[in-house]
């Protein structure tokens, strides 16, 4: 009867260390990547009440005879990762990312240098593609991880450069407006000069109130082809290789003021100045006609310089594993890397940014794991899993490539718990506990009835 009561112990114990499986399955089903856990039970030690033996055909002997054993109740036999894959949940940040597939991602602490051997490296694995470029240009994960695959080799994946005009703007351009005479015999109109240029304005601009249209109509007027040497007027020819924008008009006030009809101020302009081609040489174009402002200062921020067109060259990515980083622009000095936005991630695992002219650069290519033996990995904080003992071969490989599977952009990997099935898990185990503490009194009340046999 004390048998009863350890096999009664026992299944208590198993089915409370199911309980606890089922109650982490669910606490996590709404953890990214989460894998559920399966428990399995074992029947325990068994004492044998009666010895097999073995049978005989000789006159007067006996025939064969089996076991009679007794068990000691369940134990634990293994709890063992679900590696099914989880349905995917569509991010709006397109660099978090899933493997639609078996592998894992390669997280961990820096490792200066590259290599090939993951299971030595004592780097991570993970399910989950919370992905983020750090202050210093690298991709990490939310956990502060550095994330490992394929870096584009130095003197690849460079983008072309277009084709670009230069262009400056000047601002404080120095602008004298001379009033006209409407009353004067003959009638005088005015005259807008900036540098050497002096343009007679149309009737309708008559008071320097009006110096922005006055502005308008002197751009106007030296940017018009009629108007220049080759056409037989007075405008140099150098104004019809560039375009002339007017951004803006300023004033300050002279004191003492002088009589009139002497102007009050001094006037200054601001000019975008354009080359009409492009190319290396097209700054050439805007510094002759900056030259003839007479003034004006540089606004140093806005200068483009013109460049001309070159081809790309395609990224070639390294067999060896490495941490993967922004590249470094070769057309800055001193070398900066890019300054990228609007990253991305593809199916074959290429990690891509946009830089300020729209250009893809690439950054390289993360990597997937793949296992042999899934279930040997061994769980740690949060969601890495260690290399164990009993993984098997591990390799690493580009996405896409093989059934490891492909990377799923704007998507992170749901939970593969089934609710349904773990609810389901908990009537089982719930009835199966009270069925063994059910033995255990059972078990008692026969003892006591043993007790009272003796009074």
């Amino acid at each position: 009867m004390v048998r009863s009561m350890i096999a009664g112990v026992a299944g208590l114990r198993a089915h409370q260390s199911k309980m606890d499986v089922i109650g982490n399955n669910i606490a996590n089903v709404n953890t990214w990547g989460f894998k559920g856990y399966s428990y399995n039970f074992k029947d325990s030690m068994y004492t044998n009440s009666l010895n097999s033996s073995g049978g005989s055909v000789l006159a007067g002997a006996s025939g064969g005879r089996n076991a009679s054993q007794v068990g000691y109740g369940s134990q634990l036999s293994s709890i063992s990762n679900v590696f099914e894959t989880g349905a995917p949940s569509p991010s709006a940040n397109p660099m978090d990312c899933m493997i639609d597939g078996t592998g894992f991602f390669l997280v961990g602490t820096m490792v200066n240098g590259s290599f090939s051997n993951v299971a030595d490296s004592g780097l991570n694995l993970s399910r989950v593609g919370i992905f983020r470029v750090d202050e210093n240009g690298y991709l990490v994960d939310d956990q502060r991880s550095y994330v490992y695959g394929y870096a584009v080799q130095e003197g690849t994946g460079i983008p072309e450069t277009p084709a670009t005009a230069a262009s400056k703007t000047m601002k404080e351009i120095p602008v004298k407006f001379t009033q006209g005479n409407a009353t004067a015999t003959p009638p005088t109109a005015s005259t807008l000069q900036i540098g050497n240029i002096t343009v007679t304005l149309s009737g309708n601009i008559k008071t320097e109130s009006q110096m922005e249209d006055a502005i308008q109509e002197w751009v106007a007027y030296v940017t018009n082809s009629k108007n220049q040497v080759a056409s037989g007027g007075t405008v140099p020819d150098d104004y019809a290789n560039v375009q002339i924008d007017f951004n803006g008009v300023g004033r300050t006030e002279i004191i003492p003021n002088p009589a009139p009809p002497a102007s009050k101020y001094n006037w200054t302009a601001t000019f975008k100045v354009t080359s009409n081609t492009t190319g290396d040489d097209s700054m050439g174009f805007v510094d002759d006609v900056t030259g003839t402002f007479g003034g004006g200062t540089e606004d140093i921020a806005k200068r483009v310089n013109g460049a001309t067109w070159e081809p790309g060259i395609p990224a070639i990515y390294s067999d060896q594993l490495s941490t993967l980083k922004i590249p470094i622009d070769p057309k800055t000095e001193p070398a900066e890397p890019f300054d990228l936005k609007n990253y991305s991630i593809s199916a074959d695992g290429t990690v891509t940014g946009v830089d300020d002219q729209n250009r893809p650069i690439v950054i390289g290519k993360v990597a997937i794991v793949s296992v042999q033996n899934p279930n040997g990995l061994e769980k740690t904080s949060g969601y890495y899993y260690k290399i164990g003992e009993n993984a098997g071969t591990v390799t690493h490989e580009q996405p896409n490539t093989s059934p490891a599977g492909y990377i799923m952009g704007s998507n992170l990997e749901m939970a593969n718990v089934d609710l349904a099935n773990e609810f389901s898990n908990i009537i089982t185990t719930q009835r199966g506990f009270q069925a063994n503490s059910k033995i255990i009194t059972v078990t008692d009340e026969m003892l006591q009835e043993l007790v009272n046999m003796k009074r």
